[in-house]
């Protein structure tokens, strides 16, 4: 069971809630709106999946060719030695199971204009040694995939904000305490009979500075979607990024996100 003993800063799935597609900008083809930044096309979004795929798929045919090969390898050294072999079925590539869905891309998409946007502003760059071959390979997916880039800098762009404010982040919004708490009381992250002011009393410093810094990002991140005039075609919502979040047993619990409070209900026919 989780506690509030340590807040794991993290960029998994996010939330910052875009509004939905206005009437005079609601083009099937378009994924995203980014302002000034420009679009996140459907077509874009597709050729990052069908890149993906494609490496999978290869990826997956060449293993299964040569499970096959050894396979009748296998046959042909017990036939020559004496023994009756009935040929195993065929060995074939199963089909491809994708690692991230098509709502994943155009999440990765906006939030990568949003984070380069507020390191800019900050002056933070990513670090020299981002592992994209560590992450490539652990998606199974080549070093060079544009899903795993934009993934890997998302996270690490986070990770240098957060640093960034850290050390000058003051104490943090009694709002934002107060979500974490109801966030983790919900989902069994607090001891039995402790109310929030005793277990804010007993929040360490540690997790104060993580609060405070998580909620600096929240803001900013959120002005600069609000000066993009950021929308996203209501078929990805909901749209999220979490600037707070800690591990279950079994997923990330989100614990600060970023909310507009915008109507994301707004029809855009779809072309899916």
């Amino acid at each position: 069971m989780l506690r509030a003993r340590r807040l794991a800063s993290t960029v998994v799935a996010a939330s910052l809630a875009v509004g939905g597609l206005s009437a005079c900008r609601s083009e099937p083809s378009v994924a995203a709106y980014l302002g000034a930044a420009g679009q996140v096309s459907e077509r874009e979004v597709q050729e990052i999946w069908d890149e993906a795929h494609d490496a999978l798929t290869t990826q997956a045919r060449a293993e299964a060719a040569a499970a096959e090969t050894a396979q009748r390898d296998k046959e042909e050294k017990a036939r020559q030695a004496g023994e009756k072999v009935k040929p195993a079925p065929t060995i074939t590539a199963k089909p491809v199971r994708m690692p991230f869905s098509r709502a994943d891309i155009v999440h990765a998409l906006v939030t990568h204009e949003l984070y380069e946007r507020v390191a800019e502003q900050r002056r933070v760059n990513l670090p020299a040694d981002v592992p994209y071959a560590e992450a490539a390979a652990e998606a199974k997916l080549p070093t060079d995939s544009a899903y795993v880039r934009l993934s890997v800098e998302n996270v690490y762009f986070y990770r240098s904000l957060m640093q960034s404010v850290g050390a000058s982040a003051a104490a943090p919004a009694d709002a934002d305490v107060r979500r974490v708490y109801d966030k983790l009381a919900a989902a069994g992250g607090v001891a039995p009979g402790q109310d929030y002011t005793a277990w804010k009393a007993a929040l360490s410093p540690q997790n104060q500075q993580a609060v405070a810094a998580a909620g600096l990002i929240r803001d900013a991140v959120q002005t600069a979607a609000a000066d993009l005039r950021v929308k996203v075609n209501p078929r990805y919502h909901p749209f999220e990024v979490s600037v707070l979040g800690t591990q279950t047993e079994t997923a990330t619990l989100h614990l600060l996100t970023t909310d507009f409070g915008d109507d994301q209900s707004v029809p855009v026919a779809d072309v899916s």
